[in-house]
């Protein structure tokens, strides 16, 4: 029995080993792989599927949060009781994507606030520089204004990573992403026409500039309670346009 179990635990650690590897290899540098490709399409195609079931129940009007994982996981609801919203992320999504899907996750709707926050997984999964992801959202918020000049956006800064050596961050999901990098499109896209700026970016640094582990699940991606400081932030805004 004794055997059995340490064999077990011993093939499990080797399995993870395993894993951590592959994964390492597939995102590594942010490059492009088929694996990579088919992942993502496959989660797109699905979340896009979803969109189309919701929207026959939709009601114009409303508040759309569109995004990456970072804002699919967002509870919106728990954090915004009340306010007539839809969630419209798309995990490892990027602007290349988000551009292929305008009508799904925001024309469809008719919302009368856009909140936007997209571009950290081109420096990871397109690997793209980061002047084409400044001027690929500035393209976006442009198709958007000619789709829908009345409505209101909000675009949320890039949230920061952690680039430490901390026991908790995870340097493959993390991958090539740099907050000088993110910094500087921040500094960018602040200055797209047509949108009101939200800077969330400083509030979720630590003393050392880095994203506060506190904040985050593994350096890259928010836990509950940095979502708890990015609502601080957003929600008095959102209540003005509402």
């Amino acid at each position: 029995m004794v055997i059995s179990i340490l064999f077990l635990s011993l093939a499990l650690f080797v399995l993870v080993l395993i894993l951590q590897v592959v994964y390492g290899f597939l995102f590594k540098e942010g490059k492009n792989t088929r694996m990579i490709k088919a992942v993502i399409g496959s989660a797109y195609f699905a979340r896009t599927n979803e969109f189309k079931i919701y929207n026959r129940h939709a009601k114009p009007g409303g508040v759309v949060f569109v995004g990456d994982s970072l804002t699919q996981r967002y509870p919106l609801s728990d954090f915004y009781p009340g306010v007539h919203l839809y969630n419209r992320g798309i995990d490892g999504d990027t602007t290349e994507g988000l551009s292929k899907r305008l009508n799904l996750s925001i024309f469809d709707l008719k919302p009368k606030v856009l909140v936007l926050q997209i571009g950290t997984n081109d420096l990871q999964v397109l690997g793209l520089a980061k002047e084409k992801t400044v001027a690929n959202i500035t393209h976006l918020i442009e198709t958007i204004h000619q789709e829908m000049p009345k409505i209101k956006i909000l675009l949320v800064s890039l949230y920061p990573v952690n680039e430490t050596t901390d026991k908790l961050v995870n340097k493959m999901i993390v991958g090539p992403r740099k907050n000088q990098d993110i910094e500087w499109m921040n500094e960018r896209i602040r200055q797209i026409a047509g949108v009101q700026f939200v800077d969330v970016f400083s509030a979720l640094l630590d003393e050392e500039g880095q994203l506060k582990m506190q904040y985050s699940k593994e350096g890259l991606h928010l836990s509950l309670a940095g979502y708890a400081v990015v609502t601080d932030v957003l929600k008095p805004i959102l209540e003005t346009l509402l």
